[in-house]
């Protein structure tokens, strides 16, 4: 067990956007965003050791259709050229699987995955037109699996593994206006130091300015993470587009 565990992760989702440079504001600004990210997942785990190495091929539809419950947002605070954020992403997933007949009469997977990240930015460059910051933080992952296992020849059990980890992230973002109403940005962050041996979040998109305080927001965004712990894998690539509405107060 792991003595301390880093309050959160996950850098990104940004779709917010500022109405003036970052040195234009003495006064705090806050920006809360729910959003939609409609990823597949490909890639390798081993979650419920002994058992082997299983490769996943997820479609968004394919997650969608075994889907408990979503809990995706992110909230930022903002004065002058610091800004605070944090970001909470869960998804619990339940569907029927193979079931090793005789022994057992229905076999049904479980799965939580959650995603937590605070962090902080400082802006280097800014204008009227444009904004680049360095952005750096925490990502903490916890993944719980179960299998539950019904009656055949044998007793119904149940079999459930736990495992978490955390990164520490360090990368750029950077936002450009096209005009009064629409504007691109995006983000490059990978991990530098934790538990990972590789991880990576890449986002590009735009937004639209709806009102002084609403706006809209799209984009396409790409996530690796490469975790092992003796038998337990999960070595994944998520990736697919974003939705989201910015409030900003």
């Amino acid at each position: 067990m792991k003595a301390l565990r880093y309050l959160s992760i996950f850098i990104p989702l940004l779709f917010a956007t500022n109405h003036a440079s970052a040195d234009d504001s003495s006064e705090w600004q806050f920006t809360v965003v729910p959003y939609l990210w409609m990823a597949g997942q490909q890639g390798d785990v081993a979650t419920l050791p002994p058992a082997g190495d299983i490769e996943l091929d997820l479609s968004f539809s394919d997650i969608l259709s075994n889907m408990d419950m979503a809990l995706m947002g992110f909230f930022e605070a903002r004065k002058g050229r610091v800004s605070l954020f944090t970001e909470v992403f869960y998804v619990g997933t339940s569907a029927d699987a193979e079931s090793p007949a005789p022994y057992y009469s229905k076999a049904e997977y479980e799965q939580d995955l959650w995603a937590v990240t605070v962090g902080g930015a400082y802006t280097m460059l800014t204008s009227n037109r444009y904004q680049l910051e360095v952005v750096s933080g925490v990502r903490f992952w916890a993944l719980d699996n179960s299998l539950k296992l019904s009656a055949g020849t044998l007793a119904a059990r149940k079999v459930s593994a736990n495992e978490s980890w955390q990164d520490l992230l360090l990368g750029i973002r950077a936002r450009a206006m096209l005009n009064d109403k629409w504007r691109v940005n995006g983000w490059i962050i990978p991990a530098v130091a934790g538990d990972s041996d590789s991880a990576w979040d890449l986002y590009a998109g735009a937004s639209y300015q709806y009102s002084e305080s609403l706006s809209f927001n799209g984009g396409y965004r790409h996530q690796t993470v490469d975790y092992e712990e003796d038998s337990f894998l999960y070595d994944i690539e998520m990736s697919g587009p974003t939705l989201g509405l910015a409030y900003q107060f």
